[in-house]
């Protein structure tokens, strides 16, 4: 029996609330493909956001653990797993691998309540993760930029070349919907090609870093013109966003549907158009396997000569989570915010 494991951990407990920095604890025994991670750095994203404000509608796990970008170290790994050895520094990421799922780890509080928790978690110091949620940490990336691998990046690159399949051989007019961390990602893949960019954006913090650093993307801030666009990336998951921006595009256009809209909200559209060609995609994390991706990634940045630095906030603390949080959604941290743990 191995010792128990005391974990610092940010816990959802009430929709709409702050999240409970508390202690919980595990057992310290793994099971079958599950790695004992020592959590380094985190992100926080919009997915995060949403499973607070409860917009995937009733939540049956509450109370539990979130997050699900981060880097960290191996401490301990299950015995029939080669792939992976202790000390090694890793990505940790919700896409998946191949290969199976464990079990999810069981951790329990101070009075022994249980604590519910997924495949990867990251807003906890020490997290139980199944190894199909892990990529180890590429050479000449930092652990700090190691967390844009985790979501951001792997899914923008996965929309832009798995899901739309987009041909950047030829000039493409391109439409991303919201400046936020996915619609970043996507200008960073692809301001350095020959492209007709814009971007539809509100926030003037986030429309003056646009502005700065990528001086070449056309801003607006309503979509009520229609603009016949060969791509949208519609990242918001508005309603009326997305309703627009399938008038938007051209008849052999794609919307491709990234943001996560609330459960309740329905959107309307004319579906003749589809029969007349425009085609809708939704995207789920880009469809990556992060084992294979995350060194195209690597390699795209290198052949276009593109920074990580411009994707990143200050590094924070890990108590300061909940006013972080609140920062993100007043649109006063515009980058990707990476917390140490």
């Amino acid at each position: 029996m191995k010792k128990k494991i005391e974990i610092k951990a940010a816990v959802l407990s009430k929709i709409n609330h702050d999240l409970e920095l508390k202690k919980i604890y595990h057992e310290g025994n793994l099971l079958r493909n599950q790695v004992l991670v020592k959590i380094l750095y985190t992100g926080i994203c919009g997915s995060q956001l949403g499973e607070i404000s409860g917009v995937k509608g009733k939540d049956k796990y509450l109370p539990h653990l979130l997050g699900h970008e981060a880097t960290g170290k191996i401490v301990d790994i299950s015995p029939q797993i080669k792939s992976l050895k202790k000390n090694d520094k890793v990505i940790l990421h919700w896409q998946r691998n191949y290969g199976a799922d464990s079990k999810t780890p069981i951790y329990v509080d101070k009075e022994n309540k249980k604590i519910n928790a997924g495949w990867v978690t990251t807003f906890n110091n020490y997290a139980v993760v199944s190894k199909n949620r892990l990529t180890k940490l590429p050479k000449k990336i930092s652990l700090k930029y190691g967390v844009l691998f985790g979501c951001a990046l792997t899914t923008a690159y996965g929309s832009i070349f798995k899901d739309s399949k987009i041909n950047l051989k030829r000039e493409n007019k391109i439409l991303i919907t919201g400046g936020g961390m996915i619609g970043q990602s996507i200008l960073f893949l692809i301001t350095s090609e020959d492209q007709s960019i814009t971007i539809l954006e509100k926030n003037m913090e986030k429309i003056n870093f646009i502005k700065k650093n990528y001086p070449g993307v056309n801003i607006i801030k309503t979509l009520d013109k229609i603009n016949h666009y060969d791509y949208i990336y519609e990242t918001t998951g508005v309603s009326s966003i997305i309703e627009k921006s399938y008038r938007s595009i051209k008849l052999t256009g794609k919307l491709l549907l990234i943001g996560v809209p609330n459960s309740k909200t329905k959107i309307s559209i004319n579906t003749l158009e589809i029969n007349y060609g425009k085609k809708i995609i939704g995207s789920y994390g880009g469809g990556v396997v992060p084992n294979k991706d995350i060194d195209k990634i690597i390699l795209h940045m290198k052949k276009k000569k593109i920074s990580l630095k411009k994707l990143c906030e200050k590094v924070y603390k890990f108590k300061d989570i909940n006013n972080i949080i609140k920062k993100i959604k007043l649109g006063k941290i515009i980058k990707k915010p990476i917390i140490r743990l």
